[in-house]
């Protein structure tokens, strides 16, 4: 394998395992660590088991395409018409996976009530006096919002760079995989917009947030992000990330944000990517 290869594997596998040993101590200074990791039977080779998957996870959906920059694009190497929609979900099945294997492995058989424990440390429990239907209410008005002003502040963004270097340097269109999603069936995307506003804020605003903080889960998600190869859309997704972040602090529980993604992706894949892509011929 030659050594600029293997350097673009090893980088992104060394930043996942430093990553998550940072969240595992980082954790631990926040008093959060699950009483499993520490007290119960065989707590050490818990911690250790937990802290390699979510290694491994950081390694493949965030620090991955790190590696890939500079390298031609490999969408372009997707045969789309054969791809599976199956496949949008794979990484949010991870995400699930890992956030469960993590709970057991930090709660299991130490006395505590299942329910409880994921509402707590996953930020779905509300405060007193709120709801989950009316803080879904606030997210989606909220969304409406954010969804407005992201799209003012890249629109600005693209028209500054138009004016200092040229509208050669904006790009055309969107991402082939975008315009992919919103040639699916109206269900199904739907559905991946659900599961990116449910699994996505689940894990970096109600798992990694308080753990790792405000700064890095932000850097995370957007990092995540980072094959979408476009820096415009790169921004917004910066932005939209504070935003569900602040909203996600402001209320004290994930379940806004999660209705602010949600909304987001939905009129994106609903209207705005079919509408480029019919505009464009596409």
């Amino acid at each position: 394998m030659p050594a600029v290869t293997l350097l673009r594997f090893a980088l992104p596998m060394v930043a996942g395992a430093a990553c998550a040993w940072w969240i595992d101590r980082s954790t631990a200074t926040r008093g959060l660590l699950p009483p499993g990791f520490a007290d119960a039977e065989w707590g050490d080779l818990r911690r250790l088991v937990a802290m390699i998957l979510l290694a491994v996870v950081l390694w493949f959906g965030v620090f991955a395409a790190i590696g890939q920059i500079g390298l031609p694009s490999s969408i372009d190497e997707i045969d789309f018409e054969r791809l599976s929609p199956l496949n949008l979900f794979v990484m949010h099945a991870i995400l699930v996976g890992t956030l469960a294997a993590w709970m057991l492995l930090g709660y299991w058989r130490c006395g505590h009530d299942a329910g409880s424990v994921v509402l707590s440390q996953l930020g779905l429990r509300t405060r007193t006096g709120q709801s989950v239907p009316v803080e879904l209410g606030i997210g989606l008005g909220a969304g409406v919002v954010l969804w407005g002003g992201v799209l003012f502040i890249v629109l600005v963004a693209a028209l500054l760079l138009a004016a200092a270097s040229g509208f050669e340097n904006i790009p055309a269109e969107a991402p082939r995989m975008v315009l992919w999603m919103g040639s699916l069936p109206v269900l199904l995307r739907l559905m991946v917009s659900l599961s990116a506003g449910v699994v996505e804020e689940v894990f970096f605003r109600g798992f990694l947030m308080p753990r790792a903080g405000f700064v890095t889960s932000n850097v995370l998600f957007v990092l995540a992000h980072l094959s979408y190869e476009q820096p415009f859309m790169l921004l917004g997704v910066a932005l939209l990330s504070v935003g569900f972040s602040y909203l996600t602090i402001w209320r004290g529980n994930i379940w806004p944000a999660i209705a602010a993604h949600f909304l987001f992706d939905a009129i994106q894949l609903l209207i705005l990517v079919p509408s480029a892509a019919g505009a464009a011929g596409g």
